[in-house]
């Protein structure tokens, strides 16, 4: 049997701290963006020839790296101060994210965890100003440093706004979550404000220039859309996941099942067809051990001759159940989603409280319930 491995999120750099580190392939495409626009822009100055200023431009783009990845090494410490489960970081087109596994967290923990990075970025702001003050420092390494400054200011001030996806969301989170005691209402309700910024960065790097009378500089208005698509597609994703969450409680496995009752394994075509004239639903046949083995199909139990029924195993007209694809009729969704990570089946027996066979429960009608979308 081959195991199946997930895939990398892209091109492992190391481990700090304990965390992975990747470099995913969108990352050279801002880059190649930073370098070209700083470059063209310094180029511009008489004192730093053409080659200098796109090296410089580079330079800015690993600054910039560097910036947030120790914004996210603050997330992923931090975290691990809590201990919540292993992490890793992934460098992207948008900046950088860190990826947990899943648990369950306090308001308390998730605010800490994600201010942690904006705070770390005012620390780096503060020492490279600091650096700055030195008198022999030379012309290039006193633009990275202020270059440095300014954009460890700007990503964590930007980071701070409360609004998801941005870290400054979890403070407006963590209060409607204390507040109403559900961590996704307040996934919520700090999404809508993510929006909001959304429409203030689109207004800031794109209108407002027109509206004073400027020409909105290419580089800053494209770096502007791409932001706000990213928080737009974000916080979309937040709030259906959130919605969904919501919403499982709500979603009963008996509420979905269609009727069905239990036949040993050892019966016949026959005996099903004796069953379904006396009972009705469908027939999930039981194995020696007591475990549901398989469904009787209708297609298939339509082909046998009636000549031959006492002939053919209901086992031979039957889809096979996957090992353990048993659920109690009052389980509800956040326990059935949990449950269909763990088995490989599409079709699940429901039982009772007495452990009987009551019903027949399909993967898609679980998913449509959950999703609020049609199967």
């Amino acid at each position: 049997m081959s195991e199946v491995t997930e895939k990398a999120p892209g091109l492992k750099l190391g481990r700090i701290g304990g965390v992975p580190v990747y470099l995913s392939s969108s990352w050279f495409i801002i880059t190649a963006v930073i370098t070209v626009a700083i470059g063209m822009q310094l180029s511009n100055n008489a004192l730093i020839p053409p080659v200098v200023a796109y090296l410089l431009g580079f330079a800015c783009a690993v600054v910039i790296a560097l910036a947030v990845l120790v914004h996210e090494v603050a997330h992923a410490l931090t975290a691990r101060a809590f201990k919540w489960p292993d992490a890793h970081i992934v460098l992207t087109l948008m900046g950088g994210h860190t990826q947990f596994g899943s648990f369950k967290a306090k308001p308390g923990a998730s605010l800490a965890v994600a201010m942690a990075g904006p705070l770390s970025n005012f620390v780096l702001a503060g020492l490279a100003w600091l650096a700055m003050q030195i008198p022999s420092l030379g012309l290039y390494p006193g633009l990275l440093l202020n270059f440095f400054v300014y954009a460890n200011l700007l990503l964590g001030a930007f980071n701070a706004l409360p609004g998801l996806p941005l870290d400054g969301g979890r403070l407006v989170e963590s209060a409607v979550w204390k507040l109403t005691g559900s961590q996704f209402k307040g996934t919520i309700a700090a999404s809508w404000v993510g929006r909001i910024i959304v429409i203030g960065v689109v207004f800031w790097f794109v209108v407002l220039p027109y509206f004073k009378g400027q020409q909105p500089q290419l580089i800053t208005m494209v770096v502007g859309v791409m932001v706000a698509v990213f928080m737009w597609q974000a916080t979309t994703q937040l709030i259906n996941h959130a919605k969904m969450m919501l919403n499982l409680p709500k979603v009963i496995a008996g509420d979905l099942m269609s009727p069905a009752s239990a036949m040993m394994s050892v019966a016949t075509v026959a005996d099903v067809h004796t069953r379904k004239r006396n009972r009705g639903g469908s027939i999930i046949l039981i194995d020696p051990q007591g475990m549901p083995c398989g469904v009787v199909d209708e297609q298939a139990l339509s082909r046998v001759a009636v000549e031959a029924a006492s002939e053919v195993s209901a086992l031979a007209v039957s889809r096979a159940l996957g090992r353990g694809a048993v659920v109690a009729a009052e389980a509800d969704g956040r326990q059935l989603i949990d449950y269909l990570a763990t088995v490989a089946s599409a079709e699940y027996a429901v039982i009772d409280a007495r452990g009987a066979v009551v019903g027949l429960l399909h993967q898609r009608k679980i998913i449509s319930a959950v999703t609020g979308r049609k199967a």
